[in-house]
Order: structure tokens, then C-alpha cells, then sequence
């Protein structure tokens, strides 16, 4: 009885192993049915032959077969591994869409090698020079303060000096354009100012009428441009109303005079030469960095309609300390020596 069932596991094993080893022979046939003999061959170079994994099982078989080359560079699995996967799972990662699939490393190995990306590089950019400026109302229509509060929120470049503003008005006669220029003058040798605004309503505050400011420069007193804002309309008797349309005319001012602003030529001046070093009236507060190169100019003067240019060009000063809030020296590096009197500038 024990023998009968052995005999029984005996042949269904030789039956499995039978079958198994079926399969594995009528798919490597199928690799090798373009290939039969090295004679049918088209192209040999590639194909390559390979001992038969089938000529153990049958003695019928060929000790060898001719296969694709990229079979065998790919790695075709063999034996069990045939009958486990199925064919058509070998197929698909054999041949991917029809042709035959190139290994990963080899991939790898022949791809054109990547060039690096060039990063650009950042190139450090001195901050732009601040203007000093002072603003003064001609008459009393209330527009200094409400002008400075639209000023101060301007770009890094302008700089407005409103606790002296107040009183610059006093410090001379402003009512003719010559006297204006005048003050501008006298602005930049006592406090070293850049511009000044001159902002006026020659017909008062009313619907219609004009909010003007004149923009002088302070080196030949020159008129750089004279800008105007109409007054929007409103109820005359309601005082909310004017207050909120002469805030809108200024603001509207205020936004062309930073235009004007952003193209105005920055200048300093030298105020005294003690040996080597050279004080100029520009410093931290107008964003003059150490280390930052300005151009030496003699002399200059007003071009009628075009405005003030530098004399020429004597050297370059290097900014080495600073004095006090907003003045520094530094030391001529090239050309002449300055002195008292000469102007600095960037451009």
C-alpha cells in the first residue's frame, strides 16, 4: 500500500518536472525561431551563439543556439526563471515597445556627459546716494506738512529734512524765482543740501485751482523743474471735503516730484583738506559706505534751460571714515589734489 502512493508521488513529480521542463524549451525556442542555424542568419554580428539550456534535458536538442545580442547583454533570465515569469512578462521587460531594451548602466555609460549649469554671480552694488533736501511753502495754505508726510514715504534716494523746514522760509526773501535760487544756494554751503522744493497756491485752495512746486537744485541754483496738480472739486463749505481733495492734489505732486527726483545728478562738496585727508559734507546719513569711490570736479557752472555741470574732473577720492551724522573723509587715490570748494559726485 506504502508503495503504491509512493509510486504515485514519484510519477506525478517526473510529470512536473516534464512539464517545466516543456515550457523551458518552447520559449527559448521561441527567442531562437528567427535564429535556427548560424547559416539563416542576416546580419551575424548581431547575434552570438550561447550553450543550449535545454541539450541537459533532451538529447535531441542542439548543444547550442544563436540568440539576439542584446538578449544576452541584458540579461535574460533562464531556466526556472523562464517558466515563473511567463513570457509575455519576460517579453515586456525585454523589449519594452517592440525593441530591445538597453540596461541601465549602459544607459548611463553613453549619455552625453551633462555641462554644469553656470550659476550667475551676484555682483555687490553700492546703495544709492541720498539727496538732501528742504521743502518750504510760499504762503500759508497749510500744504508743508501734508507735502513732508507724502515725501517721507519716498524711495531710499530722497531725504527729507523736516525740522529745519519750518523755519528756512525766514531765512530769506523767497518771492521772485532769482531769490529762490539764491536760498538754494545758501541751503547747500550752510547745510549741505542737494534740493530744495518750493511749493505754493498762488489762488489759495479752492475747486479748480493749482498746487505748483519748483524743484531748484543747489549747486548754481537752478530751476530743474516746476510741476502742477489741480485741485479736485468740492463743496466749498465743507471742510472735510477740501481737506481730502488737497490730500489727493499733493499726493499727486508728490509722486511726479520723486520722478524728477530719481534723475537729479547727486553732488557733494569738499568742506576742508587737512593733509591727506579730505572732509566732505555727505556721510552715513546720505548712504555713503566706506570704501566707495566719488569723483573729484573744479568749478561748474549753470547751462541756461539745462541746468548745472561739473567743472572738470581732477581725481578720485576714496571714502575712508566718517565725522559726525552725515559727513566723512576720505583720500585722493588718482589725480590732483582736491580742495576746498570742489564738488563730488558719483556719475
Amino acid at each position: 500500500m506504502i508503495g503504491c502512493f509512493s509510486s504515485v508521488a514519484n510519477d506525478r513529480e517526473e510529470t512536473t518536472v516534464g512539464i517545466r521542463a516543456s515550457l523551458v524549451i518552447f520559449v527559448l525556442l521561441i527567442f531562437a525561431g528567427c535564429a535556427a542555424s548560424k547559416n539563416s542568419i542576416s546580419s551575424p554580428a548581431e547575434y552570438v551563439e550561447i550553450d543550449n539550456p535545454a541539450f541537459t534535458m533532451s538529447p535531441g536538442a542542439p548543444a547550442t543556439i544563436w540568440v539576439p545580442r542584446s538578449y544576452v547583454e541584458t540579461g535574460v533570465p533562464r531556466g526556472s526563471e523562464l517558466v515563473e515569469k511567463g513570457y509575455e512578462s519576460l517579453r515586456e521587460n525585454i523589449t519594452g515597445s517592440g525593441s530591445p531594451q538597453q540596461p541601465a548602466q549602459q544607459t548611463t555609460a553613453s549619455a552625453p556627459p551633462v555641462s554644469p549649469v553656470a550659476v550667475p554671480v551676484k555682483t555687490a552694488t553700492a546703495p544709492r546716494v541720498r539727496n538732501r533736501i528742504f521743502t518750504v511753502e510760499i504762503g500759508q495754505n497749510g500744504l508743508l506738512a501734508k507735502f513732508n508726510d507724502e515725501m517721507r514715504k519716498a524711495p531710499a534716494e530722497i531725504m527729507i529734512d523736516p525740522t529745519r523746514a519750518a523755519f528756512v522760509a525766514r531765512y530769506a526773501a523767497v518771492a521772485t524765482p532769482s531769490e529762490r535760487a539764491a536760498l538754494a544756494v545758501k541751503l547747500q554751503e550752510d547745510f549741505g543740501a542737494n534740493l530744495v522744493f518750493f511749493i505754493s497756491a498762488a489762488e489759495g485752495i479752492s475747486s479748480g485751482s493749482l498746487v505748483s512746486v519748483e524743484i531748484f537744485e543747489c549747486n548754481g541754483g537752478t530751476l530743474v523743474r516746476s510741476l502742477n496738480a489741480e485741485v479736485q472739486q468740492f463743496a466749498p463749505a465743507d471742510k472735510a471735503a477740501r481737506d481730502a481733495a488737497l490730500s489727493v492734489t499733493v499726493r499727486k505732486l508728490a509722486e511726479q516730484v520723486r520722478d524728477v527726483v530719481s534723475l537729479v545728478p547727486w553732488y557733494g562738496k569738499v568742506v576742508t583738506v587737512e593733509g591727506e585727508r579730505v572732509y566732505i559734507s555727505a556721510g552715513k546719513e546720505s548712504g555713503l559706505v566706506l570704501g566707495r569711490t566719488l569723483n573729484v570736479y573744479r568749478g561748474g557752472k549753470v547751462m541756461q534751460k539745462l541746468g548745472f555741470a561739473p567743472g572738470q574732473r581732477m581725481g578720485i577720492l576714496e571714502v575712508t571714515g566718517y565725522v559726525g551724522t552725515d559727513s566723512a573723509f576720505g583720500v585722493v587715490k588718482q589725480g590732483a589734489k582736491a580742495q576746498a570748494g570742489d564738488l563730488v559726485g558719483i556719475e
